[in-house]
């Protein structure tokens, strides 16, 4: 989520001095803006992650872009790839015309980088390697001369993996539906603890879920667990909005989590301890669930 939004002083002058609509530079055939591009004639809803919404654009001759978008009060940004696949950031921003040069800084590591405004949207082409550092990133800041904005980085682990998810099916969600398999149980590359079967569910329960992002009503179902477990479920959300948990528990009410969202494969988010209603990762990981967790703030109460 975008935490705070910075305006130098004069950027509202500036932003009545700026004409209605310009035109970005051309670029590759298969190159598509991800906001305000005339070519592009339809954009669809593919799906919500994290509290992202990721949309689809597309033209009279097929796929043009996928990109994943977060709207608070004050500000309005989203980032994805188009067909050819160009990597872009766009902040709404009314602005017209090429940028002036600036900075991407993303946790204190800080590029070079312009931009070129629509008349309501500020987009930028960053190196693949500055979408990695959103991904892993907590705290973003572009500074375009008197354009400036500062946004903590949540949820952008996951949305990533939705936007790529779209660009695979070229904007289509029935696609990812249709090639959805159930998850099965894995055993993780760096030696992670066997995970229960999700296919083999015992009882089923209704109750109220609570994360850092999300309250909602969810479902869960017992599971048979693992040899040396007392108990495993599953927590899920019936309508499939929110991520699925499974949930292993030893006798010392220590619990092995795995994570999936939607219809990607369950990770591994390592042990987690509970304070009798709401979970949350230990401190001493290794570094693959470390990785896994990402930047995102993990928690997750049931009652």
């Amino acid at each position: 989520m975008i935490a705070s939004v910075r305006w130098l002083a004069g950027a509202i002058a500036l932003c009545l001095a700026a004409p209605a609509l310009a035109q970005a530079p051309a670029m590759g055939d298969d190159s598509f803006n991800i906001v305000d591009d005339p070519e592009v004639t339809q954009g669809d809803f593919y799906a919500e992650v994290r509290g992202w919404n990721v949309f689809s654009g597309s033209t009279d001759q097929g796929f043009a872009f996928c990109a994943a978008e977060m709207e608070l009060p004050g500000l309005t940004w989203r980032f994805g790839y188009d067909a050819s696949p160009q990597w872009q950031i766009a902040v709404k921003h009314r602005f017209s015309g090429e940028t002036p040069y600036g900075t991407f800084d993303v946790d204190g590591h800080k590029s070079g980088i312009s931009g070129w405004g629509s008349g309501e949207w500020v987009i930028l082409w960053p190196h693949k390697g500055e979408y990695n550092a959103i991904a892993s990133g907590n705290r973003m800041e572009i500074h375009l001369g008197e354009i400036w904005y500062e946004m903590q980085l949540k949820g952008t682990s996951a949305a990533p993996l939705k936007v790529q998810e779209c660009v695979a099916n070229r904007g289509n969600p029935e696609r990812a539906m249709a090639s959805a398999q159930p998850p099965a149980p894995v055993r993780s590359a760096g030696g992670a603890p066997r995970m229960p079967d999700p296919n083999r569910r015992g009882e089923e329960f209704v109750g109220n879920c609570q994360t850092d992002y999300a309250s909602y009503r969810c479902m869960a179902a017992t599971l048979t667990p693992t040899v040396g477990n007392a108990k495993a479920e599953l927590i899920y959300d019936a309508f499939g909005s929110e991520p699925n948990y499974i949930i292993q528990t030893d006798k010392n009410d220590i619990s092995e989590v795995w994570v999936s969202f939607g219809s990607d494969p369950y990770k591994y988010m390592g042990r987690w301890n509970t304070d009798g209603r709401c979970r949350g990762p230990l401190q001493n990981q290794d570094p693959q669930v470390v990785a896994n967790l990402g930047h995102d703030s993990w928690k997750l109460c049931v009652e």
